[in-house]
């Protein structure tokens, strides 16, 4: 890695050009600064060439493997240094102890020789007083008495030299792995891909035969002599015995075969980490030396592993980014099984999505490139492994590749979920070894027959298999079993990607379990942890992605592929999703249009009869949203055919339900959160006049505080002009009566309103030119039950009534807070006042100034049926009943 030195530019001293660089250096050292190192720009292979032998990832792996292997082996080394060091003085020591404690175990010499001098004492007593002694000695009695060691003596010996022999035995040991970690550092020359290979091979052999846990066994054997030579210690003062030497021979004998064996198993076994110096020489004369390989290493498994390796391993971002680029040159031979169990081309469509093309373009182009290669080498790689059709027409490449790429991240979870300690039961393992497979199913079915799927892929039943997962789910989510979030997150994954799967195959009737696990949801929501509930409401929102496909706003579709588009994008969705799920980041990268990944509970929100929605579960699904979309942003926009659609689902759900009031806390919940997700910055909503009358006949009816939603809906909502339909529905909800009423109440802010919206209709009525058309013959007789209208006559002279009212009502009442019902009805002032060419005064202008300025004055009186075609013209304006505005005017 080259290293730059940063550092500012001085003035030039005067004089320094008459003495030499080292008497200028050291004159001004206080000026050094420090080095630091500076990665190069980052290099690209050429197409084709990511895993030659010369390509940037093997270059990049042989870098980190270096670094990696030297910390490890210098960690090793200086652990054996340590252990010899303290075997030697520790032998030493025990030494000393075991020169003393082991004559305890043979006679002692000075015992012999006093027997000795008094049996010639008594001999000389007899011969000296010349008598013979009573009794002579037999041979027997004069044999000396046969040494016994105490049992003390042999237990403290045992120890003593057990102790001894294991402390050298480790010395021997330790100086061999010295050796074989000599030997794995060392043949670190020739191309980078064989480097890579051989240092990969040679780990394989590291981790195969343990070495690391060999080494780390030597600190072991070390404390136990000297838990050996403690005991021995305490029994020092105990008797003596024989033997010794038994156990002392079974180490020796232990360490020989150790030896020995490090000595033989290297010619078995090439990249064996053990060995010694008799077997490196015996292998030089008995086998042929390997030739360098300069060929392209094959993709097999060992070149998986390694690039499973660099993933797992290394820290660097750039590395991790380099192997995984190199995948763009995979071929059908390359084993994916080690790189799906890391989730590899799921980190490499995060990658891919925070990929920001804008800056530096050139670079970032060519990141690009090789991340969609990537991914399109995905399913060639595992062509011949369960696809092995599917997928080869340009139609559903893309489909394909979006199939693979969402099971191989639902596989990971399920793999890091099996790979846990934590036992799970047979049921529970059952389901995620099906969810393993859906993606599979999905694919064979697009090609063959039922009867000739494959019976692992057969058995998934995804039909079944939702029902299955929403009950675990349920489980979890009501508490009702202890939550385990990464088991969460993978049937939750495998739960939207089976749907998303059904509904493809027909089965579009699944909102059920959607709303079983929302109302789970909202069951258990005050018993989870705030972490944890992050993870359920993005999974949560993700469950909802299969409504993409059974109801797709989308009108624009690609040419290539017609039928797979909706798959295609709730798949897209769906993935994104996940992977940014798994990293804990946002739900919305710069990239993704947020309209997909909302489409699902938006839909819910607009259809609250169809679905049956309760008051919580809506409440529930706008915190879903809220939570995971507004926490990232503060606008979030939805394409404009969706907000439209969406728009329409609701007026025609109004039309449909018998009971509004049921269900007024839901369409009051979707309007409100279709204003906050408007396409446009403003936040404006054109409302249909079923939602428009509704919104008025709730405020007439209800009190605060269920009164704020709809005021907010009104005040980013235009006002219209004289239609068919707009008279139709006045005459369908008793509007007239209804604000009548509302007039005659004591609450100000009701007066206000219903004030402000009969002047509407009035104005509505006298500012329509065609005084014969169907539209406003039925708007004036629905304006004759306003009991002040006397006659058709009067809707002048009553307007102008209105206009006072509303103005003197606002006088009196003093206005704190901005919004509501005061910017509904500063908006109908500003109307007025702009009629009459009158200025405003300046509450009014600071209230305006806070609408947007297509919602102030004159401007914000509109045609509903010509804006509808200039917001949305792609999205035909219909009635309640089916028909198209246009239809229903004539």
């Amino acid at each position: 890695m080259p290293l730059f030195l940063l550092v500012k530019p001085s003035k030039k001293k005067p004089g320094t050009a008459k003495k030499g660089l080292h008497d200028y250096m050291h004159k001004y050292r206080k000026r050094t600064q420090s080095c630091y190192p500076v990665e190069a720009p980052q290099e690209f292979d050429q197409p084709g060439k990511e895993l030659d032998p010369d390509a940037q990832v093997w270059k990049t792996y042989v870098q980190e493997a270096d670094q990696v292997d030297e910390e490890l082996v210098d960690g090793w080394n200086k652990s054996m240094d340590v252990i010899l060091i303290f075997a030697a003085l520790f032998s030493a020591i025990s030494t000393a102890f075991v020169i003393e404690s082991y004559k305890n175990l043979k006679q002692d010499p000075a015992d012999t020789s006093s027997q000795a001098l008094l049996t010639i004492s008594q001999t000389l007593m007899f011969l000296a007083n010349g008598s013979q002694p009573a009794t002579v000695p037999s041979a027997s009695d004069e044999q000396p008495t046969v040494f016994k060691a105490s049992a003390k003596a042999i237990c403290v010996n045992v120890l003593w030299f057990l102790s001894l022999s294991l402390s050298v035995a480790v010395s021997l040991i330790s100086m061999l792995a010295k050796e074989w970690c000599l030997e794995f550092m060392s043949g670190r020359t020739g191309p980078p891909g064989a480097q890579a290979r051989r240092r990969q091979q040679r780990w394989d052999g590291l981790v195969q035969w343990r070495m690391k846990e060999v080494i780390m066994v030597l600190p072991s054997l070390i404390h136990l002599s000297l838990l050996l030579f403690a005991i021995g210690l305490c029994l020092f003062l105990w008797d003596v015995h024989y033997g010794v030497a038994i156990p002392v021979m079974v180490v020796t004998t232990i360490a020989a075969g150790v030896y020995s064996a490090c000595t033989v198993v290297p010619f078995f076994y090439n990249f064996c980490p053990y060995g010694t110096v008799l077997s490196r020489i015996l292998k030089d004369f008995t086998l042929p030396r390997a030739k360098a390989n300069q060929g392209s290493p094959p993709q097999d498994e060992v070149t998986a592993r390694a690039l499973h390796w660099m993933i797992v391993t290394c820290e660097t971002p750039r590395s991790v980014n380099t192997a995984l680029q190199s995948l763009a040159a995979a071929k059908e031979g390359l084993p994916p099984d080690e790189l799906e169990k890391i989730n590899a081309w799921g980190m490499i469509k995060r990658q891919l999505n925070s990929t920001d093309e804008t800056e530096q373009p050139e670079l970032s182009h060519t990141i690009g490139v090789l991340y969609r290669r990537a991914i399109e080498t995905y399913s060639i790689i595992r062509r011949n492994l369960d696809v092995p059709l599917h997928g080869r027409s340009d139609e559903t490449r893309r489909l394909n590749q979006l199939v693979l790429g969402v099971q191989s991240t639902i596989s990971s979870l399920i793999h890091e979920v099996s790979s846990n300690p934590r036992p799970l039961d047979q049921g529970t393992s059952r389901v995620l070894e099906r969810c393993t497979c859906i993606g599979q199913h999905y694919l064979y079915l697009g090609v063959y027959d039922l009867f000739f799927v494959p019976q692992e892929y057969r058995e998934v039943d995804p039909a079944n298999l939702v029902g299955e997962i929403t009950n675990l789910l349920e489980q979890y989510l009501r508490g009702e079993v202890e939550m385990d979030s990464d088991l969460y997150c993978a049937l939750s994954s495998g739960l939207a990607f089976a749907m998303c799967c059904n509904v493809a195959w027909g089965i579009t009737d699944q909102s059920g379990y959607v709303l079983r696990l929302l109302r789970g949801y909202s069951a258990g929501r005050k018993y989870t942890s705030d972490p944890l509930m992050q993870k359920i409401t993005r999974n949560l929102l993700l469950g909802t992605s299969w409504l993409c496909i059974s109801h797709d706003y989308s009108n624009s579709k690609p040419l290539t592929s017609p039928s797979h588009a909706p798959m295609e994008m709730a798949l897209e969705t769906l993935w994104n999703g996940l992977m940014n799920t798994i990293y804990s980041e946002s739900l919305v990268p710069n990239n993704l249009d947020v309209t997909y990944l909302a489409h699902g509970v938006l839909h819910l929100l607009a259809n609250p009869y169809d679905y049956r929605l309760t008051s919580d579960d809506s409440g529930a699904l706008t915190g879903i949203l809220e939570s995971v979309l507004w926490v990232h942003t503060s606008h979030v926009k939805i394409q404009h055919n969706h907000h439209a659609r969406y728009i329409l689902d609701i007026s025609r759900s109004l039309a449909a339900v018998t009971h509004v009031n049921e269900f007024s806390p839901q369409f009051l919940a979707a309007i409100d959160i279709l204003r906050d997700y408007s396409p446009w910055d403003d936040g404006y909503i054109l409302l249909t006049p079923e939602i428009y009358m509704f919104l008025v006949k709730h405020l007439c009816l209800n009190d605060p505080p269920d009164n704020h939603t709809a005021y907010r809906t009104l005040e980013y909502s235009p006002f219209f002009t004289c239609s068919l339909r707009i008279a139709h529905e006045l005459s369908a909800h008793d509007i007239v009566t209804h604000l009548s009423s509302a007039m005659d109440r004591s609450n100000t802010k009701k007066r206000m309103f219903a004030t402000a919206q009969l002047w509407l209709l009035f104005n509505m009525s006298l500012r329509e030119p065609d005084r014969t058309s169907v539209a406003i013959s039925t708007l004036e007789k629905e304006l004759l039950k306003y009991p002040e209208l006397k006659s058709l006559g009067r809707q002048k002279e009553v307007a102008e009534e209105l206009e006072t009212e509303l103005a003197l009502l606002l006088d009196q009442y003093n206005v704190i807070s901005y919004g509501g019902v005061y910017s509904f009805c500063y908006r109908v002032l500003g109307v007025m006042l702009q009629q009459r060419c009158a200025p405003l005064h300046d509450l009014a202008h600071d209230f305006l100034q806070r609408v947007p300025s297509r919602l102030r004055g004159t401007s914000a009186v509109v045609s509903l049926e010509a804006k509808w075609i200039e917001l949305y013209p792609e999205v035909a304006l219909k009635s309640s009943l089916g028909e198209s505005a246009d239809d229903g005017q004539t």
